[in-house]
């Protein structure tokens, strides 16, 4: 939602996790995030795209997005 409220920025790097397919639909808002500093993933090189955010997680993104 970040990305698409940002306007959709192109990324310059590629994903680097294991489990986001570069094709995919969410694959440049992911990378997108990264670059901005606003996520680095779950960890181990892994994004964990299936899963449900928590509120702190959320809070985290925003915040970092406004910086």
């Amino acid at each position: 939602m970040l990305w698409r409220t940002m306007g959709q920025p192109a990324a310059t790097d590629k994903v680097s996790f294991a489990d986001v397919p570069a094709g995919s639909y969410y694959a440049q808002a992911v990378a997108w995030a990264v670059e901005s500093g606003i996520t680095q993933g779950v960890g181990g090189g892994k994004f964990d795209p299936t899963a449900t955010c928590t509120r702190a997680q959320i809070a985290a993104f925003l915040a970092r997005s406004m910086k």
